[in-house]
């Protein structure tokens, strides 16, 4: 056996190698996507939450304000794959919504302003442009590292009831009745 034979089987060998590990790879991110239905209220955790949000032109809000009624809080990122392939169901699925209990925001993004030209960008138009503070956002959370995407079920007195890391599937059939369902199930 010469080099150049054992050369062409590594060769040979890797690329099967890679276009298998890249299939699993793209299989293993299409199972990423949880039904919303994952995030069934448990019990409260972390201190109530209590961030700011900056939006552009100036704009600002709190999520303290939204005390007193259960709410999702979606974080995601410009910058990330996941959480690009998401956001088109979730902006149709905000789309339905007389009175949206879900709060996008991004996170690590840069300023309000470029993360609106990004969502414009990709034709997203019901969501908002919120950003929140990468190092308050951890604080919070009490750790220093995070996944996104990420979703959030905060009850109506603003604790963490539960979390679901990685992708929602907005786009489910029963998708409304679940996001009906969660919210009802955190409402104390």
């Amino acid at each position: 056996m010469s080099q150049k034979q054992i050369d062409r089987r590594t060769l040979l060998l890797g690329a099967a190698t890679l276009t298998a590990g890249g299939f699993l790879c793209n299989s293993a991110q299409a199972e990423d996507v949880a039904k919303l239905q994952t995030l069934k209220a448990g019990k409260p955790r972390l201190s109530p939450i209590d961030l700011q949000l900056s939006g552009p032109d100036g704009n600002t809000g709190s999520l303290t304000a939204q005390r007193g009624k259960p709410f999702l809080l979606h974080v995601w990122a410009t910058w990330c794959g996941p959480c690009k392939r998401e956001l088109p169901q979730l902006d149709a699925f905000y789309a339905k919504l007389e009175s949206p209990a879900i709060i996008p925001v991004a996170v690590d993004s840069g300023a309000p302003e470029k993360v609106d030209a990004f969502l414009k960008k990709a034709g997203l138009s019901h969501l908002p442009a919120w950003t929140i503070d990468k190092h308050k956002f951890k604080e919070w959370l009490g750790t220093p590292q995070f996944a996104i995407p990420v979703t959030f079920l905060i009850d109506a007195k603003g604790l963490v009831r539960t979390t679901s890391e990685g992708g929602i599937d907005w786009a489910a059939p029963d998708a409304m009745a679940q996001y009906q369902a969660i919210l009802a199930s955190a409402g104390n």
